[in-house]
């Protein structure tokens, strides 16, 4: 058509040209042959105009060729651009299609009824189809029946409102009936036609809802296995203050949950006597970034009282700040069990000490009977002294401070007997060991002279105070010395001797070792003669080692024993030196 339109001109343009010439040679022709007989000059003249007439054709000649051109190249310009154009728009058309088909986002256009008018096949490949079992079935057929009625409403809300996008989150059921979650974001708008349909986009959000929902998952194990071990976690933030909870930890404070709770609060609830301790900790971590534990009680509104363990591990966060990351355990029913074990312990401990002072009956009989004895010797001595005609009043008075002593004497014994059949509670006060040691060696006195047991002690002279409980304590040496004069009972060939030593260890330790010369310890032994009810002698009940382990442990000790390299064991304790600062 372009074409025929540049001939159109070209013939046009010749038309003219040719006119023009035609017109101007008829023209002269006509002049000269019916003009009056031009003279030589008008001749010239008439030559001259027939002359810059055909000039003039040529110059319009020109100038109508050139516009031609120029009119011809505008054309050709106007159709090469009016290709390209149509080109471009092919390719865009080709790419969009393959967006449509190939993205890896599923797309569906549905009318108003919620017929599908197209789907990509990405899409439909996704839910197990192929395009043509979509297209015109309704969209009601890749969703779950019960969730249908929430697809129906979120249509008609798109509908409601044109040009607004709308999103939510949904499954879809694949052909083969597996669920795929998918994220959908829908806009209703109107065709040329004024038909409304509703363009929707869908990404397949599978993974982080199986991701979220295992998280979830786990946060339910987690919240539970807190419950049921009494153990809540704990996020502390130094620079802000700012504490979060776990659920498990509202509920062992008595609080109700909270986004986060304020340092001030949990000090609240802290009993009264552990709060300064627990602010010295919180302090003290809060300066030097460090890890920290402790146990403190808890003030309940209905006046009970919880026994917490807290424990916290320092972290630095993304500005080089100290947050705590911690765990805090409701440890009340252990403390409940831990003290009626200590008072089973302290009965239990109660019964041994009675029946090894029956066993040592006869050595407290005689310890008695001494001091008695010589009460009574002195007694009739005064009353000798004081029979003479001239009483002699110094002599009397010597006896009668003898009787004095021997009654104190008397009375010492029977006050340490006393102490250990009595059933007190534990009173940790500062001792000095070397004196539990001679009390215990002032009751054992007779049993070791009866069994022909030589005593000797190395008892350090400079020697720091322990804290404990000065009954157990001697319990402990008692059955240690016990034990060993038992263990020397079948010795008749070599002397029977038994060392007492106590000395200060270079960390802080005072120890006490009893060392005798007995049938020895075999190596196996070691460290089941400590186990309950395990014994070596025939008729012995594996309780009172048992127990001075216990006793030993409760003051933050250790006991011990191995057998010697020549004859005989050797049993020992370390208890930790008392400083003035510690707290009983």
């Amino acid at each position: 058509m372009r074409n025929q339109r540049l001939k159109s001109w070209r013939s046009a343009e010749q038309s003219l040209l040719g006119g023009m010439a035609l017109a101007s040679l008829t023209a002269a022709c006509i002049w000269l042959v019916l003009g009056p007989a031009p003279e030589v000059a008008d001749y010239l003249i008439a030559v001259a105009l027939l002359f810059a007439l055909f000039l003039a054709s040529l110059i319009v000649m020109h100038l109508v060729g050139s516009t031609r051109r120029q009119m011809e190249a505008a054309l050709e310009s106007r159709a090469s651009a009016e290709r390209r154009a149509i080109e471009a728009l092919r390719e865009s058309e080709a790419q969009w299609k393959e967006v449509f088909e190939h993205n890896p986002v599923m797309y569906f256009m549905v009318d108003a009824d919620g017929t599908v008018l197209s789907v990509n096949t990405f899409g439909a490949a996704q839910l197990g189809y192929q395009v043509r079992e979509l297209r015109g079935q309704s969209v009601l057929t890749v969703f779950f029946e019960e969730d249908r009625d929430v697809v129906r409403k979120s249509v008609e809300v798109c509908l409601a409102h044109i040009g607004q996008t709308h999103s939510w989150e949904i499954r879809k059921v694949r052909k083969d009936g597996s669920a795929l979650w998918v994220r959908e974001n829908a806009k209703a708008v109107q065709r040329q036609d004024n038909r409304l349909i509703v363009l929707i986009a869908c990404e397949d959000i599978t993974e982080r809802k199986e991701a979220e929902n295992a998280l979830r998952q786990s946060e339910n194990y987690l919240a539970e296995a807190q419950r049921l071990s009494h153990t809540g976690s704990f996020g502390w933030c130094v620079a802000t203050g700012e504490i979060i909870w776990s659920d498990e930890t509202f509920r062992i404070f008595g609080f109700d949950k909270a986004p986060s709770v304020a340092l001030d609060t949990v000090i609240q609830r802290i009993h009264p006597d552990d709060q300064a301790r627990a602010q010295q900790t919180i302090d003290r971590a809060s300066g030097d970034g460090k890890d920290f534990y402790h146990e403190y009680r808890l003030l309940m509104p209905d006046g009970s009282i919880k026994h917490v363990h807290a424990t916290a591990h320092a972290v630095t966060d993304a500005s080089g700040g100290i947050e705590f990351v911690g765990a805090v355990t409701d440890v009340t029913a252990r403390k409940q069990a831990e003290e009626k074990l200590q008072e089973a312990q302290a009965g239990l401990a109660h019964v041994t000490r009675v029946t090894a002072l029956g066993e040592l009956a006869a050595s407290i009989a005689h310890e008695v009977n001494q001091p008695l004895a010589a009460v009574v010797a002195n007694a009739a001595a005064a009353q000798r002294w004081l029979d003479r005609d001239t009483p002699d009043l110094q002599e009397a008075r010597s006896a009668l401070g003898s009787i004095v002593d021997d009654g104190n004497r008397a009375g010492e014994v029977i006050q340490r007997v006393r102490a250990l059949v009595s059933k007190t509670t534990d009173q940790m006060v500062p001792l000095d060991i070397n004196e539990v040691v001679n009390e215990v060696i002032a009751l054992l006195h007779r049993e070791l002279f009866g069994h022909r047991i030589l005593l000797r002690t190395e008892l350090a002279a400079v020697l720091g105070q322990v804290l404990g409980d000065r009954i157990q304590l001697q319990q402990v040496i008692l059955n240690l010395v016990v034990n060993g004069i038992e263990a020397m009972q079948p010795v008749t060939d070599r002397p029977r001797k038994m060392t007492i030593r106590t000395h200060q260890e270079q960390v802080g330790q005072i120890l006490v070792a009893v060392t005798d010369s007995g049938v020895g310890l075999a190596c196996q032994n070691a460290d089941r003669v400590f186990d309950p009810f395990f014994t070596t002698k025939s008729e012995g009940m594996g309780i009172g080692l048992s127990i001075c382990r216990s006793i030993v442990e409760s003051h933050g000790g250790r006991l011990s024993a191995f057998g010697n390299e020549g004859p005989g064991a050797t049993f020992q304790f370390s208890l930790p030196v008392h400083r003035e600062d510690d707290t009983p």
